[in-house]
């Protein structure tokens, strides 16, 4: 789509075959994204230490594990639909020249897509923290007295029990 409007041609001027083999892809590249992303918050979630609760512990792996079903439904739906022509035209996602899903099951994937982003999202940031990351730069950008509790946030090797204001057990 992006490379048809660089080089200006019109939906109508990219073939059928061309099309299908994008929202293949498409569903292809998010698969793989999705899972290495879920690969990478499990492993940082088994690495967490401390007194934690199993929630405390494995949030950000239940959102990202939430997102990936959320998140391949509509491609997936579009290449069985589309490519693969299940229950073609009946069971069509949009109609009438529409650039969006405008029927009940294709808005309803639709929702469920960004529900997928929204969870994928809050998983990442639970995962790296980036949010006291960023917190913690910003108060020493600004010339706030270094805490302790900046530069702990600030550094690789800190526990979540840390974080949570607890300290560690030797």
């Amino acid at each position: 789509m992006i490379a048809g409007w660089f080089l200006q041609l019109a939906w109508y001027q990219i073939g059928k075959n061309v099309e299908h083999v994008f929202y293949a892809l498409e569903l292809t590249l998010m698969a793989v994204l999705m899972t290495n992303m879920f690969q990478f918050v499990w492993w940082r979630c088994r690495e967490r230490s401390g007194k934690l609760t199993h929630w405390q512990r494995w949030d950000a792996a239940y959102f990202l594990a939430a997102a990936i079903p959320l998140n391949l439904g509509m491609p997936l739906a579009v290449v069985l639909i589309y490519v693969g022509e299940v229950d073609y035209p009946r069971s069509k996602m949009w109609h009438s020249g529409s650039w969006a899903p405008n029927t009940g099951h294709g808005i309803f994937l639709y929702l469920c897509k960004w529900l997928g982003v929204v969870c994928l999202t809050i998983g990442m940031v639970k995962v790296t923290r980036i949010h006291e990351k960023i917190a913690a730069k910003w108060r020493l950008l600004r010339g706030h007295p270094q805490t302790k509790t900046n530069v702990e946030i600030l550094s690789e090797k800190q526990t979540d029990v840390e974080v949570l204001g607890e300290k560690p057990e030797p």
